[in-house]
């Protein structure tokens, strides 16, 4: 079974759909990678990990603890699902999203502009 595959899901394109949720999400809330691993009581490295998708252990694919993606949602204030790729339904093995990642971050933009009410979930 190749290393990204756990199970019957091809994890590395949920860890990479996640980190790039993470990175639009940060951007579009004006943090620096420093200032979100603060708000969120992370070190920046950690952060930087799960930006790319990496971890410094086998199999070397970030795979955040949930209270991880809390601690980020909260310091992002977004719910958590906003960082959560296809948290929608259900799951196919692989993650579709990168195949289309211009639809999502144009979606976040959409929920995350400022004054819209649907800013908070």
């Amino acid at each position: 079974m190749p290393e990204r595959v756990r199970g019957s899901l091809d994890w590395g394109t949920y860890a990479n759909s996640f980190a790039f949720r993470l990175v639009q999400v940060r951007r579009i809330r004006g943090l620096s990678q420093e200032a979100l691993a603060h708000k969120a009581g992370m070190h920046r490295n950690q952060v930087s990990n799960l930006e790319r998708a990496r971890s410094n252990r086998e199999p070397f694919i970030s795979d955040p603890q949930l209270s991880t993606v809390y601690r980020l949602a909260v310091a992002l204030d977004v719910p958590p699902a906003y960082l959560l790729p296809d948290a929608d339904g259900r799951l196919p093995e692989q993650s579709p999203e990168l195949t289309d990642g211009s639809r999502v971050e144009k979606e976040l933009y959409e929920r995350l502009a400022p004054g819209t009410d649907s800013a908070l979930g």
